[in-house]
């Protein structure tokens, strides 16, 4: 298992994706009446943000029939596209910390609602972003070709591969998996798998 740190403001964050996750789409920026809540709330991000990400590779095997690495088969139609002719699968869990989870709750129950709601919209990105910034640099160290980034919860990879990530991972990185819902605590947290092949 790999640890990597992540310094915040060297993950590349476009506005134009925080604009559209706050529900300003097709606009690309923050509306000027909104500029000064959103800059504060950009920088307390900055501030307390603390992405790193859990990486290690595996090599992919069958099992009945079904994909799967370490002790864990993985089903559907998309790990089959994604991961299906993979020689090595990479799996990695980013997260960004508890500190930027008790700022949201912290201005929510205190009232500030537009600052909570747009400090968990730059939380949403910054991981995400995080993520893609370690994607681009494991594609630069490889002559494989690698899929795309897949994540438990999307089309049909199940959720509940989510409590693995947090088994293998979590420990190290200060991550749990809820055991009902498989929702991350810290909640800006993702996994993801990666395959590569020939």
């Amino acid at each position: 298992m790999e640890i990597i740190q992540i310094v915040p403001n060297e993950v590349a964050l476009p506005e134009r994706a925080i604009a559209a996750r706050m529900g300003f789409k097709g606009l690309g920026s923050i509306p000027s009446e909104f500029r000064k809540q959103y800059e504060k709330a950009m920088s307390i991000s900055m501030n307390l943000a603390k992405p790193v990400v859990a990486i290690e590779n595996f090599v992919p095997y069958l099992s009945n029939g079904t994909l799967a690495m370490d002790t864990i088969e993985i089903k559907g139609t998309l790990a089959r596209s994604q991961l299906g002719k993979s020689v090595e699968i990479t799996a990695m869990l980013v997260t960004l910390g508890s500190a930027i989870d008790d700022k949201i709750t912290e201005l929510h129950e205190a009232g500030e609602e537009l600052e909570s709601f747009m400090l968990d919209a730059i939380g949403s990105e910054l991981v995400e972003y995080a993520a893609r910034h370690v994607d681009e640099n494991l594609r630069s160290k490889t002559s494989l070709k690698g899929s795309a980034r897949i994540a438990p919860g999307y089309v049909d990879l199940p959720i509940n591969l989510n409590a693995w990530f947090a088994s293998k991972f979590g420990e190290a990185i200060y991550v749990r998996s809820d055991p009902q819902s498989f929702t991350f605590l810290p909640r800006k947290t993702i996994s993801a798998f990666i395959g590569w092949s020939n």
